[in-house]
């Protein structure tokens, strides 16, 4: 059994990657994810989103086969970690576009109480 590290992992991660160019979909899914070894028998593959999960729980047969022949560890295992993206939300409404820029510029509080009657 090979003591598995950060870099072997991400050696072998690559090696997968060109070994499965004939099966475009899994290809694409594994070809830009980063792998972070936790210890020597489990490692995590980060993913943006609950469906690449879902689609990695699919391969995970050729994914492990591939890995636990190379390294000659049968209980390798993975665990997959959504990372979850903080979207800014874009101001659409009159009263959301006024707050946007009052963030930019908090004058902009005084001059609305200086002129009540235009709508900002």
């Amino acid at each position: 059994m090979e003591q598995l590290t950060q870099e072997r992992l991400e050696e072998l991660w690559k090696e997968l990657v060109n070994s499965c160019s004939d099966d475009e979909k899994l290809h694409e899914l594994i070809a830009d994810k980063k792998v972070e070894l936790k210890n020597n028998n489990l490692f995590t593959i980060q993913v943006s989103n609950l469906y690449f999960e879902s689609v990695l729980r699919n391969y995970q047969g050729r994914i492990l086969g591939f890995l636990r022949d190379k390294t000659a560890n049968e209980s390798l295992n993975y665990k997959v970690v959504v990372m979850v993206e903080h979207v800014e939300r874009k101001a659409y409404l009159p009263n959301e576009k006024f707050a946007e820029m009052v963030k930019v510029n908090p004058a902009m509080l005084s001059l609305r109480k200086l002129f009540p009657d235009i709508d900002f």
